[in-house]
């Protein structure tokens, strides 16, 4: 991941992934009413163009029931993403691009709402030691660590957190959480 003069962020990964990653941080963000909601629809928006038409009709289902509900705090950023999701021309730009704050909160909405699920997007986003940060990591350690995925005697995450609130038993998961806090199996 390298920061330009912009202060954007462009994350090197392939078309299946954003969409995989888009996808789940909207699921995560919708109905949420905080700041969430406007990261991830401008990262949606800034990378519409980036998805195919497939990828972009499945956000737009989505997020439409969000954007029509006409919630004051969240519809209009959902509205945003749906019309640049309905008008982006093509895009063959390779990755994601956003906002260093807003692909940080994008990223942990994804990661949260993927823990419990397949933990494969994030097995080979943790093999390029350069595309999470150590922020990043910390706290994204600190949530499997509370939500009981790390292993038994595995370090703890490296910033405050609760006591675990109990075993998950996801192997998978809690590799995540190992490499994560740089520990191995």
């Amino acid at each position: 991941m390298g920061m330009n003069a912009r202060k954007r962020i462009y994350l090197d990964i392939n078309p299946a992934d954003r969409a995989r990653l888009l996808a789940s941080a909207t699921a995560y963000a919708a109905g949420r009413r905080t700041y969430v909601v406007g990261a991830v629809s401008d990262v949606i928006a800034a990378n519409a163009g980036r998805l195919d038409a497939a990828a972009r009709e499945t956000l737009a289902d989505a997020i439409r029931p969000a954007a029509d509900a006409g919630d004051s705090i969240d519809a209009p950023a959902w509205t945003r993403a749906l019309t640049a999701l309905e008008t982006a021309a093509p895009d063959d730009a390779d990755g994601l691009d956003g906002n260093a704050v807003d692909l940080r909160i994008l990223l942990h909405c994804a990661f949260r709402h993927d823990m419990g699920g397949g933990a494969g997007l994030w097995t080979r986003l943790l093999e390029d030691p350069t595309v999470l940060d150590g922020q990043w990591r910390a706290i994204a350690a600190r949530d499997l660590y509370e939500a009981g995925y790390a292993p038994d005697g595995a370090p703890e995450p490296p910033i405050q957190h609760l006591e675990p609130l109990g075993d998950a038993g996801d192997p998978a998961w809690a590799d995540v959480y190992l490499a994560l806090v740089g520990g191995g199996r």
